[in-house]
């Protein structure tokens, strides 16, 4: 029989309403969990089941040519296997592929990461945008895409998507998620493995919320003196709301 021990995911439900969260501590019979959502909540370790964290990848065609076999979602799929993440991956091409995966996977409560990877710019007078295969999608204009992500970490891949937080803030409330994290400047693909792979390893094993790991991280690497654009930045790369 599971134990349910501190830390360990679980999933139940309560009230006909299913709940996934984080057990934060341990009495005779019960454990006191607390949801994705937020909710601090008292249930029976017999309502309890064990839940593997999840991740939904989608991931658009990031060069023109199709000779080009530059893809980095099936990579992370790969490498987090080995913490024991369910790992889902999608090519979305269009906003409609866009809206249709985050409605379908996206949404389900075994969700708790979505990771958006694509090309990313600002662009005066349309603000943050990404660059789907086929159309670009300015974020002020499609926030409507985003509903329903309750309690979700949803993390943008993408260059330059977080130079106006103020944005990610308007996504975060829409959606409803619990974080939404990108990147302020143009960075490299070693830059985005690197603080990707990290990222995830402290969203996954550690109980600090993502604004404090996302601080870590930037902190490590102005300690490591890690460069983008061949300069070592002044501010943080890494934006989190």
């Amino acid at each position: 029989m599971a134990k349910f021990d501190c830390n360990e995911r679980v999933i139940f439900t309560v009230d006909g309403v299913k709940h996934r969260g984080r057990v934060t501590s341990v009495a005779p019979c019960v454990r006191r969990v607390v949801t994705d959502t937020g909710k601090r909540l008292e249930v029976s370790v017999r309502s309890l089941r064990a839940s593997p964290d999840r991740v939904l990848i989608l991931e658009t065609r990031l060069d023109r040519s199709l000779r080009s076999i530059r893809s980095y979602g099936p990579m992370m799929q790969q490498w987090l296997t080995a913490y024991d993440v369910v790992t889902l991956y999608e090519r979305v091409h269009t906003i409609e592929d866009m809206r249709r995966f985050l409605a379908r996977d996206g949404r389900n409560i075994a969700t708790r990461y979505i990771h958006v990877m694509s090309h990313g710019t600002f662009e005066h007078g349309v603000g943050p945008l990404l660059h789907l295969t086929f159309e670009r999608m300015p974020l002020k204009d499609h926030l409507d895409v985003f509903k329903g992500l309750d309690g979700k970490v949803l993390i943008f891949s993408s260059c330059q998507i977080g130079a106006r937080p103020h944005l990610l803030e308007e996504i975060k409330e829409v959606s409803g998620a619990a974080a939404v994290i990108s990147y302020r400047l143009d960075v490299e693909d070693f830059y985005t493995n690197l603080a990707e792979t990290l990222l995830y390893d402290r969203l996954i094993r550690s109980s600090e919320p993502p604004s404090v790991i996302v601080s870590r991280i930037c902190d490590l690497f102005r300690q490591l003196g890690v460069k983008t654009g061949g300069k070592l930045p002044s501010k943080p790369v890494i934006v989190c709301v």
